[in-house]
Formats: C-alpha cells, structure tokens, sequence
C-alpha cells in the first residue's frame, strides 16, 4: 500500500509541478476546481452511506459558484456563502425528500458544500499573488505532505503512544512529533533553497502550525469516514484512497497558510515599514 502511494505521488509530482508553475490563465484553478467536485462527491457519497438522499449535483454547482467567487471579482466569497447557505435548504423546502431526514441531510449537504468549496477556494486565493504564490503552494504541499510521511515512518519504528484511538488507531504521538519535526526541517530547506521571501523564523513557525493542522484535518476526515462506517472516501488514486483521502490535511491548511502569510508575515513587515 505504502509503495502504491510513493509510486502515485512519483507519477504525479512533475504534472503537479506543472500546474502550479503554468502563468497560463486559469489552469491551476481549474484543476483545483476539478479536485474540489471529486473531493464533494467523495464526501456527499459518506453522507449517502448513511443513508440520507443529498442533492449532490446541486451541492456541486453552488460549490463551483463558491470557488468562482475566489477567482472572479465581479464575484464576492459572501455571494457564494448566502448561495449555500439559503439554496440548499430551499431545496428541502421544495423537494420531497423524507421530512424526518431533513435535519441531518441538509447539514450535511451545507456542511459539505461549504467546507470543500471555501477551503479548495483558499488554495486559489493563496497563489493568486504570481510567482510568490507557486512557492507558497510548494511551501503548502511540502511542508505538509513530507510532514505526512515522516509522522507515517516515526510512528511505524517508534510510535508507543496512542494519539486519537478512537478516529485513528494508527496515529501516535510519536509519529505527530516525527511529523512537525520533518516539517520544520522542510519549511527550513525551502526557505534556504527557492523561497527566501518567508523569514526563517516565520518558515519554522508556519511548518510547525500547518503540520499540526494537517493531523487535525486528517483526523476530521477520519471521523468523518468512521461515522459512515467507510475506510476511504474513494479509489480514484492508487494507494491514497479518494481525492478527499489526499486533499484533506491540504484544504485544512491552505486557509491557514493564507492568513499566517498575509496578517502575520506582511503584518509585521508593515510594522517594520512604519517604524523604519
């Protein structure tokens, strides 16, 4: 399973590599977007397991509308909200969908819509600002992904330590401190090797903050699965499971790296320009 998931991510790193270096206009958001609709299927399908009839198509298209407004102006991220928020209950409204589901279904389907939606959008707010935005997503990607294994191989040679047994058996505590530390290690190389526009200090603290977060939105994702009582949200990708298997810990973070870069990094450069 481990050498199906290496040999995936081999395959497709130079076609990501791609996608996020392209200045072709609107490549990387489409891609995004074709990552998010298979990321809320996945996820609307957990829901489905349950048993409850979700308005998947229609989950889709305001999820689309949500991302759109991230990359178009004459669009605003609350048209996109409002849009969830006030047509998916509609729905209900005026469907004919069992009445006593109605409550669980159509959180789920908002919950869903919304969560994959605002958070895939986020990916493409972060790389709006060319070329420094391809190495915030590197920065993203690496620093969680490469976290991601080395909490994998911490955890499997020392891991005694259960972190969260009942979502995720697997996860120790040991294998969340070998992460953070691979992470602080990669956010180090990075700034050293193609991004010296994040301070070394402000690249330490953001690799240790975004392989935190990446375990809790693995986590939630597993919770999520085991409600549903499913042991991977797809099989679109070898040895990754689902889309949403993949991107999960990515989305939770993306929001995260967006505002640590723009309160906090050009904060403090402002400050430092008004004091100067």
């Amino acid at each position: 399973m481990r050498f199906a998931r290496e040999l995936t991510a081999l395959v497709a790193a130079p076609i990501a590599i791609w996608v996020v270096l392209t200045n072709t206009p609107y490549v990387f958001d489409a891609t995004i977007a074709l990552i998010a609709i298979l990321a809320l299927h996945e996820f609307l399908s957990l829901g489905r397991a349950k048993g409850y009839d979700l308005p998947i198509y229609l989950c889709i298209a305001i999820m689309l509308v949500i991302m759109a407004a991230f990359i178009l102006q004459e669009l605003s991220v609350e048209f996109g909200m409002f849009t969830a928020l006030l047509v998916i209950p509609a729905s209900y409204v005026l469907g004919r969908k069992p009445l006593e589901d109605s409550l669980p279904s159509s959180a789920i389907a908002v919950l869903a819509t919304t969560y994959v939606g605002m958070l895939g959008g986020s990916l493409i707010r972060l790389r709006g600002d060319f070329p420094v935005g391809a190495k915030l997503i590197f920065f993203l990607l690496l620093v969680v992904w490469l976290g991601d294994s080395g909490a994998y191989y911490v955890g499997r040679s020392l891991g005694k330590h259960k972190l969260s047994p009942r979502i995720s058996p697997k996860k120790t505590v040991e294998g969340l401190a070998g992460g953070i530390a691979t992470s602080i290690i990669a956010a180090v190389v990075i700034h050293f090797t193609f991004f010296k526009e994040i301070p070394l200090l402000h690249a330490i603290i953001a690799g240790v903050i975004l392989s935190f977060a990446g375990v809790i939105g693995d986590l939630a994702e597993s919770m999520w699965k085991r409600s549903a009582d499913v042991k991977d949200s797809g099989t679109l990708i070898p040895g990754h499971g689902g889309f949403l298997d993949r991107f999960d810990s990515i989305f939770f973070t993306a929001p995260i790296l967006y505002c640590y870069w723009t309160l906090i990094v050009h904060g403090f450069r402002s400050l430092n320009i008004m004091s100067a």
